[in-house]
């Protein structure tokens, strides 16, 4: 269904746009944690909300902690970092250090959650409005804990009821910290159609 919505073109651009924040925000990681940081590449898919959220669950089955910030300018979306539970104590420990933390995030441990997340978050999609030449403005950080429906709720994310959506998401990994992730942005039908503009601009005068 992508291929009706994006030419290979457009996926293309897009997708090698998110790798370069990616590899930006993954700087940025690295440097907090003092480890290596490993991509994937990225995935594009335009599908329905329910086809979303079943690749979504598949993905990261069980409970996640995912941090969300909405991003609003030319076009808009939701942007998020989620983590299974393991993943999100293993990485705050590494940032807060030794301490008596824990098996369950406390308030100093979720702060320290959004924080990275924000960092994350605003480098990659920073960079996809700096090469694009838009500013997009984003939301404070949020944490939502529990299942793949509670973190992808329709109502909260001002998508509308079964939306044709854009998911383009990468994971990333720590190794020697055993730490995994996933970033993800959700875009609805408007939104897509005003990303597409951006792209048709972008292409026409760099490529």
């Amino acid at each position: 269904m992508t291929s009706d919505i994006f030419t290979e073109d457009y996926c293309d651009t897009l997708c090698e746009l998110f790798n370069i924040g990616m590899g930006r925000a993954a700087v940025s990681f690295s440097e907090m944690v003092n480890d290596e940081v490993l991509l994937t590449v990225p995935s594009l898919k335009a599908v329905d909300f329910n086809t979303a959220m079943e690749l979504f669950q598949c993905i990261s089955p069980g409970n996640v902690n995912a941090v969300e910030q909405y991003f609003e300018g030319r076009f808009s979306g939701n942007a998020f970092l989620f983590f299974n539970d393991e993943s999100s104590l293993q990485l705050v420990r590494s940032i807060l250090g030794e301490g008596n933390w824990g098996s369950e995030l406390g308030e100093l441990e979720q702060e320290a959650l959004k924080e990275v997340s924000n960092i994350i978050l605003n480098a990659c999609f920073g960079c996809i409005a700096d090469v694009l030449d838009c500013e997009l403005e984003s939301s404070v950080p949020d944490l939502i804990c529990g299942e793949i429906n509670d973190v992808f709720d329709v109502e909260r994310m001002r998508i509308g009821e079964n939306p044709l959506v854009l998911t383009l998401s990468m994971s990333f990994s720590l190794p020697n910290k055993k730490i995994t992730g996933q970033v993800s942005l959700i875009m609805a039908s408007d939104s897509i159609k005003r990303l597409i503009t951006e792209l048709e601009r972008f292409m026409t005068l760099y490529v």
